[in-house]
């Protein structure tokens, strides 16, 4: 099929896997291979549904061109997904690590709540309250569903609130560091497991003065025939 581009423009050629051969085929055609130097696979030139060539380098008269143009995804004439495009689909995070991220990097926004503009109070995060209601604001980011579930444990003078990732089946429940911190987690695992809401527990423990070390990490025990998974985040 003859190109409707510009006499200018060169032809690329680009392996099944992405890798850009030489986008000046036409100008130099000793550079073509019939298979990538970097993975084997084989090469094309044209696209594959409608024959148009893969758009290479301008050539500019007086001009050496620098570097390879980037291979295109889609077919400029017909549409068509290149190879390449089919294997660059995005993979998603699992919704555990995207949990465990934003909760190790919680200490950063919290510090950046200090200053404000212009004589503005600063947003001071100074217990656990203050933590729910920060991530109550926080989790609507990266997560579709999420539920506040209330209880009054017996640790606690008043209501806590922890959250419910309901699809991915994880409950989150927040701690400050202090002296009694481990009883608490201990009490949180054992609802838990009991509750059946969720498979993972994950325990976010803001100890800002480092004062737990491995303090609670330690007293988080697995069974193999456990079904609930429990992870503990101190930051």
């Amino acid at each position: 099929m003859p190109r409707a581009t510009d006499s200018l423009e060169d032809t690329m050629q680009v392996c099944r896997n992405g890798h850009v051969v030489t986008d000046r085929l036409r100008s130099c055609p000793e550079r073509a291979a019939t298979h990538c130097d970097r993975c084997g696979a084989t090469t094309i030139e044209r696209c594959e549904t409608c024959g148009r060539e893969l758009p290479g380098a301008i050539r500019v008269p007086g001009l050496h061109p620098m570097g390879l143009r980037a291979a295109p995804r889609y077919c400029a004439t017909c549409g068509a997904a290149f190879p390449w495009t089919k294997l660059q689909k995005p993979t998603k995070r699992p919704a555990l690590a995207v949990l465990e991220n934003l909760l190790r990097r919680l200490p950063l926004a919290v510090r950046q709540l200090r200053t404000r503009h212009d004589v503005r109070p600063p947003f001071r995060i100074v217990d656990v309250y203050d933590l729910e209601d920060l991530l109550r604001s926080l989790l609507p980011l990266y997560f579709e569903d999420v539920r506040p579930e209330c209880r009054t444990p017996s640790y606690a003078a008043g209501t806590r609130t922890d959250f419910l990732l309901a699809p991915e089946r994880i409950a989150l429940t927040m701690k400050w560091a202090g002296p009694c911190v481990v009883d608490q987690v201990v009490e949180d695992t054992a609802y838990y497991r009991t509750d059946r809401k969720c498979r993972t527990l994950v325990v976010f423990i803001c100890d800002p003065e480092a004062k737990l070390g491995d303090a609670v990490p330690s007293v988080i025990k697995h069974d193999e025939d456990d079904e609930m998974e429990i992870r503990c985040v101190v930051a």
